[in-house]
């Protein structure tokens, strides 16, 4: 998901319409399976499991902040990579707290970018937030730092455990992620930053 390479300078913005940079990668991913055991899980991962009110409560602050809806699905795909990064960041020291992310929120409020939240932002929607403010720290890192990082990475992306719900999709043979034929669609526009450093709104 992440470029890990030394973008030092880069400033970040919000913008909806970007190509999909947490959901697109990784959906592959070892332990990747169908929701059975709890009803009305969306998604579990590593044994958390995030419900489908929580997917919803998202997407609603979502609409909220941007003005422009999300597919549940995209949503559902992203959440397992934005966490991730949390562990990586855990692991690693790089501080990437609830204030910090809240932090970021306000700045691209300021900026005319998004409305402000009208309440605390929700567990999901603040995951999802968490790996934009992580990623903007690892691209202010030189080659030497992040070498060590990448290999983390690997490893917890090849142990990541995930159980989805099959509304969002079946696995195939590979592991890969399918949408089911009869499903949500999935949205493009995606909580990431963008890196030219415009002037992309919200609207964008």
């Amino acid at each position: 998901m992440a470029n890990m390479g030394h973008t030092a300078g880069r400033t970040y913005v919000f913008s909806v319409k970007k190509a999909a940079m947490v959901a697109v990668a990784s959906i592959s991913i070892l332990g990747l399976g169908a929701c059975s055991a709890h009803p009305g899980t969306a998604v579990s991962v590593n044994g958390v499991n995030y419900s489908e009110a929580d997917v919803s409560d998202a997407l609603s602050q979502y609409a909220e902040l941007t003005g422009q809806p999300m597919g549940r699905a995209t949503l559902v795909a992203m959440l397992p990579d934005a966490l991730k990064f949390t562990q990586l960041a855990n692991e690693n020291q790089i501080s990437a707290t609830d204030e910090q992310v809240n932090e970021f929120v306000a700045s691209l409020v300021d900026q005319g970018r998004i409305h402000a939240p009208s309440g605390d932002l929700s567990p999901v929607l603040t995951e999802i937030l968490r790996y934009s403010v992580i990623k903007a720290q690892l691209d202010q890192m030189g080659q030497d730092a992040l070498a060590p990082l990448a290999e983390d990475y690997k490893e917890i992306a090849a142990t990541q455990q995930v159980d989805i719900n099959p509304r969002y999709g079946t696995i195939e043979e590979d592991g890969s992620l399918k949408s089911p034929i009869f499903g949500d669609v999935v949205d493009a526009s995606v909580f990431t930053a963008d890196q030219t450093g415009g002037g992309a709104g919200a609207g964008e």
